[in-house]
């Protein structure tokens, strides 16, 4: 695959030009890696570029493009052999890089910035780090703006401290959404040479980090001998051409953001779901998490459970294993007045007897560059508890799933035909 890089005033574009080998067709680079067919369209920022680091670039296509990308690629610089390193571990496929600059000096800058979505994770660190560039990514789809709240946060700030760029990258594709979890910071990665950003820092919490979804406990430390410094082999690659990524929230639980960001809640400056011209639906599995972690995080806050009593929800609740269990387990014991139809639905799940859920675990800041590794932990410890050992030992125990499946099914089909 050979790419171009055009500028043209305030236009950026990114075109990926197929060769043998490549394919229209790949596997997603997140979740179960559902396939994706990618329509052939040019990928467009309205963003005026002044310069890029050519490994920053190189990231960048590989980031957008490496579901497509067949036997090698060609650059519109030649980037250095870090960038080929860090492409040559085991969670990636075999690709040639066929311009290669040995002589290519690091890139290096100085400055924060958050990859900005509007939910509560990234409102949470930007409650921690006020002074990081804020850049978000507004949306078109079919050359239309996708509506989406945090359009107007980010326009609020004034260019000096945030920036809203429109793109069409996550909707170039069928079924649409980002090809990978990685391509949500592109835009931080096109901006980072221009404006000077050394680490980008992003959303996410320990769900992300270490639960696989709030389901079950992995071991990411032990997968660093593999996946590189960070324990996760994209993540790795931003280490690896000199701009870092992290989330200062990867070691504290989504009770703990939403803890950090209640004040913006309060305002409504947060949208965690978009699916109502924009704003929270309040009706789907996304808000109703959203509600039972503000609900623990604030006991003030007095939702409307009626409003998730659907059959939706209802088949939600009972899935095995439940998406995100650790928040609902956590949060049976700790929210009052909890209806039937959500608290006999979760009632087999583990109990969380410690307080990690509560708490920050502090091995996590390994995964951040050792340039910035102590400024962000003080920081973060500056408004955080840390998890104690038996905190720990329970949050490696975790895994929703301990009931048989046999009698979890025999479960499920009890709550069925009482709803019915």
């Amino acid at each position: 695959m050979r790419f171009v890089l055009a500028a043209s005033g305030p236009t950026t574009v990114l075109r990926a030009v197929f060769e043998h080998g490549d394919r229209r067709v790949g596997p997603r680079q997140e979740g179960p890696g559902a396939m994706i067919s990618y329509s052939g369209e040019d990928i467009e920022f309205d963003y005026e570029l002044g310069s890029i680091h050519p490994d920053l670039l190189g990231l960048l296509c590989m980031t957008i493009f490496y579901p497509f990308v067949g036997e090698r690629v060609l650059f519109p610089m030649p980037v250095s052999s870090r960038l080929v390193e860090a492409f040559a571990g085991p969670a990636f496929k075999p690709v040639r890089f066929d311009n290669v600059d040995e002589g290519l000096q690091p890139y290096s800058g100085s400055e924060m910035v958050l990859s900005f979505g509007g939910g509560i994770d990234s409102n949470a660190v930007r409650v921690l780090f006020p002074d990081a560039y804020v850049v978000h990514e507004a949306h078109l789809r079919d050359g239309r703006l996708v509506a989406s709240q945090p359009h107007r946060i980010v326009h609020q700030m004034g260019l000096d401290r945030g920036r809203a760029v429109t793109s069409n990258q996550r909707y170039v594709s069928e079924p649409g959404g980002w090809h990978g979890w990685p391509c949500s910071l592109a835009t931080a990665l096109l901006m980072a040479t221009d404006h000077d950003f050394g680490v980008i820092l992003a959303g996410g919490t320990v769900e992300n980090t270490l639960l696989r979804e709030g389901i079950q406990y992995w071991d990411r430390f032990g997968h660093r001998n593999v996946n590189g410094p960070t324990g996760d082999a994209w993540q790795s690659t931003f280490d690896a051409v000199g701009l870092p990524l992290f989330s200062p929230l990867c070691g504290a639980s989504s009770f703990l953001s939403t803890r950090l960001a209640l004040d913006r809640l309060r305002v409504g400056e947060v949208f965690s779901c978009m699916q109502s011209d924009g704003g929270a639906c309040l009706r789907c599995q996304k808000c109703l998490r959203r509600d039972l972690n503000r609900a623990v995080a604030d006991p003030e806050h007095r939702p409307d459970w009626a409003r998730y009593d659907r059959s939706r929800i209802h088949e939600f609740l009972i899935e095995d294993p439940l998406y995100h269990g650790s928040v609902f387990s956590f949060a049976a014991g700790r929210v009052d007045g909890l209806p039937e139809f959500i608290a006999s639905r979760i009632s087999d799940l583990p109990e969380i007897r410690s307080q990690w859920p509560l708490r920050v675990h502090t091995r996590t800041f390994e995964f951040c560059d050792a340039r910035w590794r102590d400024a962000i932990q003080a920081r973060v410890l500056e408004h955080l508890d840390p998890m104690e050992p038996a905190d720990v030992a329970e949050l490696e125990q975790w895994n929703v799933a301990r009931m048989p499946r046999g009698q979890r099914r025999g479960v499920q089909g009890l709550l069925r035909r009482t709803r019915r």
